[in-house]
């Protein structure tokens, strides 16, 4: 008996409603352009970072840095739609677990790199004689913009122009 209600539930799981066309050819598209666009953002955020390391005010954007988490969620979750909606035919078991883990991973970058990559930027520029220049830095929600400054810089509100 547990066996046909098994074998019940998949056939449920199985005949389930094809998303609508609007669904197919939105999502798809949407969810891969968002994540390639998080990604390329957290990757100039980064590479802007390290072009300006030297310079006496630097801007850190701990916001950019959720962004990674971000692109890796997303990029997982358009291949998936892509197989399924374009291709036609539901993911594989294989490919459930791989997509599955990589969104995973992409929730725990989207905790994880803002604040270790702060703490690093954070103890770098202290070692090198920077502190944070709390007149010009702000924080909106969980997005936090620090400016930090040389000692030959005198901290003042409009110094993150600089």
């Amino acid at each position: 008996m547990n066996t046909f209600l098994h074998f019940q539930e998949l056939n449920r799981m199985e005949t389930r409603d094809p998303p609508s066309l609007l669904n197919r050819v939105i999502t798809p598209p949407l969810t891969f352009l968002s994540g390639i666009f998080a990604v390329l953002w957290f990757g100039y955020r980064v590479i802007f970072l390290l072009q300006n390391i030297s310079e006496p005010v630097i801007l850190f954007d701990k916001g950019s840095y959720y962004m990674l988490g971000v692109g890796v969620a997303l990029l997982s979750l358009s291949f998936v739609a892509i197989i399924e909606f374009w291709g036609g035919k539901p993911i594989t078991s294989k490919q459930n677990i791989i997509f599955s883990r990589l969104a995973i991973s992409g929730v725990a970058l989207l905790f994880v790199v803002p604040h270790v990559a702060h703490f690093a930027v954070d103890k770098y520029l202290e070692r090198s004689g920077y502190s944070v220049c709390e007149e010009a830095s702000h924080q909106w929600l969980f997005v936090r913009d620090i400016v930090y400054v040389q000692a030959s810089i005198v901290c003042s509100e409009g110094i993150e122009n600089k």
